[in-house]
């Protein structure tokens, strides 16, 4: 999404005034995107058919588009002051996010064919294990994915595991992926609420507008700030409740050894590094998680892999110096365009303070006037 977003702000530093244009460059430089990174895929992963890479890239195509329909519908229709409507965007936005965790992106991927009903062999063994560690789950879905993984949703309290998993793990190391997702279930209420601090990477630049009209700069780089810092915060959470997983996963497997190796076999699968550079990371190192189920791994510990490469550091500097530069241009005239607002506001609290003084003086009546 580096990509699209540079080419659009260019076109809006170069273009202004021209919205078809950088609305057209937007939703064509993101399907360039999606079609320039299939090839890529193909040749990283060549035991996925292509069609396969196809259909997984249109439906995540599409369910992140409704994440992004929202949250752009926000900003374009977010007034210059924190006025009522302001706070009504607001609300509207956080509900619709509430809806999409309770239940709104399962519907939205059945219908679109990613989840399925669970098989057989997958429910009796997450029954089984639900019953063991005593924590309930809503429901259990096969989610259509060349990727070995499993998510538990906490908003919904649903299960989630891909046919590559099943495929690639017999049945004792499914039911240790199993303990793990259900351990995210057993999380405090404030636990979870603490996940949700990760919505305000995104969901406060809903305010762009009235934040950066009213505080210019300041605004600007208050929005910056949260975005670059809130992840670090995540992180840390999140590496405690991965790491606390784990533990449950560990503790509950009737061979020791099993969960440690279903990791494993899930690492190698989706060629993810034993020991990665990437800060950002949400998940303890593999490594390190072999160590803390107390196995010994039969390689030595390698070198972190990196992060991101030198272009990819590039094109980020360049998609943050050009917001900076839009915004930078555009401060005055956005100043200029709330002062009448401001005004306005001022003008009209002050009739209303004439209309009142004036209505406590004493009429000019007949008998004023004879005294």
């Amino acid at each position: 999404m580096v990509v699209p977003g540079i080419l659009v702000l260019a076109v809006l530093l170069l273009w202004p005034n021209s919205a078809q244009l950088w609305l057209f460059t937007g939703i064509v430089s993101i399907l360039g995107a999606y079609i320039g990174t299939l090839s890529i895929s193909h040749e990283v992963f060549p035991r996925i058919p292509f069609i396969d890479l196809v259909r997984q890239a249109v439906i995540d195509f599409l369910l992140k588009s409704i994440i992004w329909l929202i949250f752009i519908c926000a900003v374009v229709f977010m007034p210059r002051q924190f006025n009522r409507q302001a706070w009504e965007i607001a609300v509207s936005v956080v509900a619709l996010r509430v809806m999409w965790a309770q239940g709104g992106l399962v519907g939205c991927g059945r219908a679109l064919g990613l989840f399925v009903a669970a098989p057989e062999r997958l429910s009796t063994i997450a029954a089984d294990m639900s019953a063991k560690m005593r924590i309930p789950y809503r429901a259990i879905f096969l989610m259509r994915s060349p990727m070995a993984q499993a998510f538990a949703l906490l908003g919904s309290r649903e299960l989630l595991f891909t046919e590559r998993l099943l495929g690639l793990l017999s049945d004792t190391e499914i039911a240790s992926i199993v303990a793990h997702e259900l351990a995210h279930l057993s999380e405090s209420a404030s636990t979870r609420y603490s996940r949700s601090i990760l919505t305000l990477v995104f969901t406060p630049w809903i305010f762009f507008n009235p934040l950066v009209h009213n505080f210019g700069m300041f605004g600007f780089l208050g929005l910056c700030m949260l975005t670059i810092l809130i992840p670090k915060i995540y992180r840390r959470i999140s590496l405690k409740l991965e790491s606390r997983a784990d533990r449950f996963a560990v503790d509950i497997e009737t061979d020791a050894g099993t969960y440690a190796r279903a990791l494993t076999k899930l690492y190698e699968d989706n060629l993810l590094p034993a020991v990665t550079g990437n800060e950002q990371t949400t998940h303890p190192h593999l490594y390190d998680r072999i160590l803390a189920a107390g196995m010994t791994p039969d390689f030595p510990r390698p070198e972190a892999a990196a992060s991101i490469s030198w272009y990819g550091r590039v094109l980020g500097g360049l998609a943050g110096l050009l917001l900076a530069i839009f915004v930078i241009t555009n401060l005055e005239k956005w100043s200029a365009a709330v002062r009448p607002d401001r005004d306005g506001i001022s003008e009209q609290r002050q009739n209303v303070s004439i209309r009142s003084h004036l209505a406590k003086q004493p009429s000019n009546t007949l008998e004023n006037r004879i005294q």
